[in-house]
């Protein structure tokens, strides 16, 4: 009988072991945790995930016999603890040991490889590892967690810009954006600008990039909810030291399951980068306007500044503190001009900020025009709809204002799509009364320019310059004559640099002879036949008075306008003035490159007012000279007169101390 009892007993026995130990084996499987609703989104971005070949209990316990007994176990505890109601009392979570990262075929050699780049972002697991971080000792999940959903164990950047930026009593921001932004990344190849520039002129990130974080990653008390109700416990909230060595140091705890988020991006937000707005309250809305590219009147599409878009703030232009009269006026008011755009773009960048100025200039001048024309035609009008009709000047009048105190150069894009508005809205005011006026935008608002070249040449249409000795308008060689860009500039290597020769002018305007070579020629007239430059008066030259006409000198052969040659001239003169005259020229050159050292030095002098203007006039002159191009053959009386007074004038102050 005691026989049979006992062989019950171990029958019993070997049944239970066999049902706990398949009962074990079972509970530490991995599809053993999706039982649980709660762990199904977790085990479905496990599945998905690199670590989807890897049992979950690989991760979760340390390496050993010990802590593999241990994991399945605990798999029949969680059981138990369900069945019961114990997991109620505090929210589940999972921990990840370091020495499950660290052990021997995963990521043991992770400390040893040094800085990787995650992103554009350089990282040492080295320093973040062994080092104590703001004074806590961070573990692997500190900065791969499951935070981000559909993802596995990977980074957290969230937890990344809280230790980052995070400002504390005890420890300060650690936010050096050249810890993870590399120079090599920030350069044309990689970023829409270059800051090959920027970088070279040492200039911090704040200066355009002033704010780039949203949220203070604050700890509210209620968060501490989440998992605790015992008092002893949310007493203990002051005590960050050891909140973080429980929850950091000694457990897996996210620190987002605490800290509130800060975000790193770039704030596009017009009240946040327009912050002059802290002294001048509401004084610049006509600029915010233009920079956000939203807040005019009509059918005008968002358009916001590419500055805007990148979070540059209003201090990364205005930079520069106001001048009256020569003299800098330390004040809070700081202004902008080319030589902001340098700071960052290069040399010559202030051009284009001249270009821009220009052009809106003339389009501003055009849209008054119009409107003011339409105003006439409202006030003659006695058609019942004037009031629709006022309603719809006022507007473009609102538009071109924005333009005008606004500055167009803060959108250029956002600026012409504005004043092509006005010309709408004055063209449906006009029909609502019944007027016959109905003008149009002209060519210069509505442009060929290519988009790569307009993204930065907004308004080159309007701009005429002087090129060889010659007036070049752009709106008449892009609309009339449809050239492209490159055909007078490169694209590359050199972006904007001119290639078009006087020959490849020549090849169109020469061909036939045009009648009147002052129609390009304007420069070399104003010495020849003489004339007015900035006051100061110009004789004719001894030829023009005796009736020598351009054709004169400069024949045309088979259709084409022959340059200056030798056999020109002794049709009428004798070989050794002829040779006489070219060492006169060879002596003007000389002097024009000696006048234009000095008056490039006498710019770094310390001058009276009365001073730099008269420079500043001659200097004027001098490029006239230079750009009129003969070396003094169309007026050589008065060029090498002119230039000899002035070295003779500027000569004794070369030796003034510079600023």
């Amino acid at each position: 009988m005691k026989r049979r009892k006992w062989r019950w007993w171990l029958l019993g026995l070997g049944i239970f072991l066999l049902v706990f130990i398949l009962a074990a084996e079972f509970t530490s499987q991995s599809r053993f945790c999706a039982v649980c609703h709660y762990m199904k989104p977790f085990y479905e971005s496990w599945r998905a995930s690199s670590h989807g070949q890897i049992e979950c209990q690989v991760c979760h316990y340390p390496p050993g016999l010990r802590s593999k007994l241990r994991a399945k176990v605990e798999g029949l505890l969680q059981v138990g603890r369900y069945w019961t109601k114990l997991y109620l009392k505090s929210k589940p979570w999972a921990e990840i040991p370091d020495e499950a990262c660290l052990r021997p075929g995963c990521h043991d050699r992770r400390l040893l490889e040094g800085r990787v780049k995650f992103q554009t972002v350089v990282f040492d697991h080295k320093i973040h590892f062994e080092d104590l971080r703001r004074g806590k000792k961070l573990r692997c999940t500190s900065c791969h967690s499951q935070i981000v959903q559909g993802e596995h164990i990977t980074v957290t950047e969230s937890t990344c810009f809280i230790c980052h930026f995070k400002k504390s009593e005890h420890y300060p921001r650690v936010a050096d954006c050249n810890h993870c932004h590399q120079p090599e990344n920030l350069l044309k190849n990689k970023t829409r600008y270059d800051h090959q520039v920027a970088l070279q002129s040492n200039l911090p990130c704040q200066r355009c990039h002033i704010q780039v974080t949203l949220g203070d990653g604050i700890v509210p008390r209620e968060n501490c909810y989440k998992c605790h109700w015992e008092k002893d416990r949310l007493d203990r909230y002051e005590e960050t030291d050891l909140i973080h060595s429980t929850h950091i140091t000694a457990h897996k705890i996210e620190c987002n399951q605490c800290h509130l988020e800060i975000q790193h991006k770039v704030i596009k937000d017009v009240e946040v980068v327009a912050d002059c707005r802290s002294c001048h309250s509401g004084f610049h809305e006509a600029q915010k306007i233009l920079y956000a590219g939203e807040g005019g009147k009509g059918a005008v599409h968002p358009l916001p500044s590419i500055k805007m878009e990148k979070g540059l703030s209003c201090q990364g232009c205005h930079v520069l503190h106001e001048a009256v009269g020569g003299k800098v006026i330390p004040s809070e008011t700081l202004k902008a001009s080319g030589k902001s755009c340098e700071t960052c773009h290069g040399q010559g960048f202030s051009q284009l900020l001249k270009q821009w100025e220009e052009a809106a200039k003339k389009e501003i001048f055009l849209s008054k025009a119009a409107l003011d024309k339409a105003q006439q035609e409202l006030e003659a009008s006695r058609s019942d709809k004037k009031g629709e009709a006022k309603k719809l000047l006022s507007d473009a009048a609102f538009n071109i204002a924005v333009v005008e105190k606004g500055k167009a150069v803060h959108n250029m894009a956002y600026s012409q799509e504005l004043l092509k508005t006005v010309y709408s809205l004055i063209g449906d005011a006009m029909k609502l009364i019944g007027s016959g006026y109905n003008p149009k935008p002209p060519a210069l608002t509505v442009g060929r320019v290519p988009a790569a070249c307009a993204t930065c040449h907004q308004g080159i249409e309007a701009v005429t310059v002087e090129i060889f000795g010659l007036s070049f308008s752009h709106n008449l060689h892009l609309n009339k004559t449809n050239l492209d860009c490159q055909t007078c500039h490169s694209l590359a290597p050199q972006h904007g640099k001119l290639v078009a020769t006087k020959s490849s002018c020549a090849a169109c305007h020469h061909e036939p002879a045009p009648p009147d070579c002052q129609a390009c020629h304007q420069t070399q007239p104003l010495f020849y036949r003489g004339g007015d430059l900035l006051g100061t008066k110009i004789p004719a030259d001894s030829m023009a008075e005796a009736g020598v006409e351009c054709l004169n000198c400069h024949p045309a052969k088979k259709g084409q306008i022959a340059r200056w040659e030798e056999a020109s001239c002794l049709e009428c003169h004798e070989k050794a003035d002829i040779q006489k005259f070219q060492e006169n020229q060879s002596s003007i050159q000389a002097k024009i490159d000696l006048l234009g050292k000095l008056l490039n030095d006498l710019n770094r002098a310390s001058l009276s007012p009365a001073e730099k203007e008269a420079l500043k006039k001659d200097g004027a002159i001098w490029q006239k000279i230079k750009a009129e191009g003969s070396s003094g053959a169309h007026n050589l009386s008065f060029i090498n007169t002119w230039l000899g007074a002035c070295l003779e004038k500027w000569s004794s102050k070369s030796d003034l101390k510079k600023d």
